[in-house]
């Protein structure tokens, strides 16, 4: 039962934040682009800007990546690195609402943050049989 809350609270997280990603992509295209090239901004601003845009996109689409293979392979990266994960994303969230007022967006990375942590604090103790094959390796190995 445990083991499974872990799985679908990290593939939740993973849809989630794979969600913002989307979001952030399509909006790139069709409104930050155009926007963009009918401003007339400096041009190291523009080029900063969509570099910004693009990295917290792909930021998203990475950890979402992340995420899904965390929620098949539990031990592939330590719990502390999926919480302070599941912490960025707060932080984001509450940037997002106090800058731009995107609902959605910042919902997605509620929701990935909140089923994150919680997948965190159900994580699946190491398998008896990844223990077993530890111990088997002779002392002059290790």
């Amino acid at each position: 039962m445990k083991k499974a809350g872990f799985h679908y609270c990290m593939l939740i997280g993973a849809i989630s934040l794979a969600g913002v990603a989307l979001s952030y992509f399509m909006g790139y295209f069709f409104n930050l682009s155009v926007a963009l090239d009918n401003n007339s901004l400096e041009p190291m601003l523009d080029h900063s800007i969509r570099a910004q845009w693009l990295a917290f996109a792909s930021q998203a689409l990475l950890i979402s990546l992340l995420y899904l293979l965390v929620a098949f392979k539990p031990h592939s990266v330590t719990r502390e690195v999926i919480v302070l994960l599941g912490l960025l994303q707060m932080v984001e969230c509450i940037l997002l609402f106090a800058f731009s007022g995107s609902t959605v967006a910042a919902g997605l990375l509620i929701i990935a943050s909140l089923f994150v942590l919680a997948g965190a604090a159900l994580w699946p103790k190491k398998l008896p049989a990844e223990t077993a094959t530890a111990k088997e390796v002779p002392t002059a190995l290790r």
